[in-house]
């Protein structure tokens, strides 16, 4: 079999070329790596495709040297427009080392027939890890006293002084409850804390499994002491938690994203930050990337800031080629599609990949 690789500055071509090797053993391999200018350019692209689609990427040249003879392509952040799509004639499954397909015009590749495969759940231990984390730092005052130290100030009175607590007993609302929230509840157990899901999509037996109670939105805003998200972003859930939300919210309650920025009504976040109708917030993902250096954001005491940094770990990158080829690989020997985005609509066909 031809497989085109396309690595970009956190996965290279060449670590993928050695995943479909030790996966699915010794194929033609063209390489093809994506090298933005600087880190900076990279970033920059990566968000506007995020938002936009990958029509507004600049993908390599050197990729239409190899596409047309492709019988399947492997990537991660590399954008794959339609042009790119239409030239892929012999292609039959395009793999994204990725959750999101947001780089990928899957309409275009369900024109053509080519099934799209993301990676489900491939860095929920990095994005779990990294969201407790972000509740003890924002309860606790981690990063506002370390900043204050490193500044010669030996600050123990903080915004929430009336009522920082311990995680014991506390209430955690989870929104969402996909690969990531369920590894979240699953690590929040050890705390001894109460745990509220709501997903409309979730299995209330799934759920109770889990340690957990489905509840409506509203309750949830109304129960909990921390509402971290974990929803998709789409136009259903665009705004999810606004206003209306905050104002159900204990003034004690954290918000907690590491998902999407836009689940989020910005304005919104502010004006409850900034009267103090919530405790504080954690944000580690923006709705423009970076941030203007004069957001509020910026400014507030009660909020803790990260540069969208929660799924950036070395073991889950390293990871995900081989999570999501070992899925190819089964797809094509078992049928029952799991992974693939459009398969209810195209006549998925992989079986020259045996």
């Amino acid at each position: 079999m031809k497989v085109l690789v396309i690595g970009d500055p956190l996965l290279s071509a060449e670590k993928l070329e050695l995943a479909v090797e030790k996966t699915i053993g010794k194929q033609e391999v063209f390489r093809v790596d994506w090298k933005p200018a600087n880190d900076e350019e990279f970033w920059y692209l990566r968000s506007i495709v995020e938002k936009n689609g990958p029509s507004v990427g600049k993908p390599p040249k050197e990729i239409f040297d190899y596409v047309g003879e492709a019988e399947m392509i492997i990537t991660q952040h590399t954008p794959l427009n339609a042009e790119i799509i239409q030239a892929a004639k012999k292609c039959k499954a395009i793999g994204v080392c990725r959750a999101g397909v947001e780089n990928v015009d899957v309409a275009a590749a369900t024109k053509e027939g080519i099934a799209v495969f993301h990676t489900m759940g491939r860095n929920a231990n990095a994005v779990s890890d990294y969201t407790i984390a972000m509740m003890l730092c924002e309860m606790r005052n981690v990063a506002r006293a370390h900043a204050a130290l490193r500044q010669g100030e030996w600050k123990k009175q903080y915004s929430n002084a009336a009522f920082v607590g311990d995680m014991y007993e506390k209430t955690i609302g989870l929104v969402g409850f996909g690969y990531i929230g369920h590894v979240v509840a699953k690590k929040l157990s050890g705390f001894d804390v109460r745990i509220l899901v709501y997903d409309p999509f979730a299995q209330k037996e799934d759920v109770e499994a889990s340690g957990a109670e489905l509840v409506s939105l509203e309750e949830l805003c109304r129960e909990s002491d921390f509402i971290s998200m974990h929803a998709r972003l789409s136009e259903e859930t665009r705004g999810l938690i606004g206003a209306k939300e905050f104002a159900l919210m204990k003034p004690t309650a954290y918000v907690i994203n590491t998902a999407r920025a836009g689940l989020i009504d910005e304005q919104a976040l502010i004006d409850a930050l900034k009267e103090k109708r919530i405790g504080g917030a954690a944000i580690d993902v923006w709705w423009v990337e970076p941030p203007a250096k004069d957001s509020p954001f910026m400014t507030l005491d009660n909020v803790t800031v990260t540069p969208h940094l929660a799924g950036s770990t070395k073991d889950a990158f390293n990871r995900t080629p081989y999570l999501l080829l070992a899925e190819i690989k089964r797809t094509a020997e078992e049928g029952n599609p799991r992974w693939v985005v459009n398969s209810e609509d195209i006549e998925l066909d992989l079986s020259s990949f045996h």
